[in-house]
């Protein structure tokens, strides 16, 4: 294995794609910290608690509040549901795309990226990296909107997922 470039191939594989969809998305909006949650978490319920005290002083009945809750309960499970579905269908069009893309041959080295299959060929400067992010068993590399996936099973024999992570960021810098 040369230490001036990384090459590769790989194919597509729809659940490391979908763990690299969300490396591709926490490398935008990173997740938000345990304590931050639990603070909205805790004024929202208590904004729920003044309504239902509001709602208790002009005279309602706390079945009102609780049918509220459920309402909106099954407001959030539908959307999330058909969140969920519209990824699948998401996940399903990008897999059409790599199916005819074929076999995928990359190649990292100190000058970037070099992405050639069978519909396209992607030249990349560090430059036009934004992101390298780690998920369980995949690691996904960010362009603008565009996304790189390298499962880990496919990196050269010897190198851990970390090491190439390490050598990409190294190379961004």
């Amino acid at each position: 294995m040369s230490l001036d470039e990384i090459r590769l191939t790989t194919s597509y594989n729809r659940p490391l794609f979908r763990r690299a969809m969300s490396a591709w998305w926490q490398s935008t909006v990173p997740p938000v910290p345990f304590v931050q949650r639990a603070v909205i978490w805790a004024v929202i319920w208590f904004g729920v608690g003044l309504v239902g005290l509001g709602l208790f002083a002009a005279g309602y009945s706390p079945y009102f509040l609780v049918a509220g809750l459920i309402g909106a309960g099954v407001m959030v499970s539908s959307f999330a549901y058909l969140q969920r579905t519209r990824m699948g269908r998401f996940h399903d069009e990008i897999g059409r795309h790599w199916d005819k893309a074929g076999a995928v041959e990359m190649v990292f080295s100190a000058s970037g990226v070099v992405v050639n299959d069978q519909v396209e060929r992607r030249e990349m400067s560090w430059g036009a990296i934004d992101a390298v992010r780690g998920a369980k068993g995949v690691t996904s590399i960010r362009s603008g909107f565009s996304m790189i996936v390298v499962p880990d099973g496919d990196l050269p024999d010897g190198m851990t997922a970390k090491v190439f992570r390490e050598r990409l960021k190294g190379w961004r810098s």
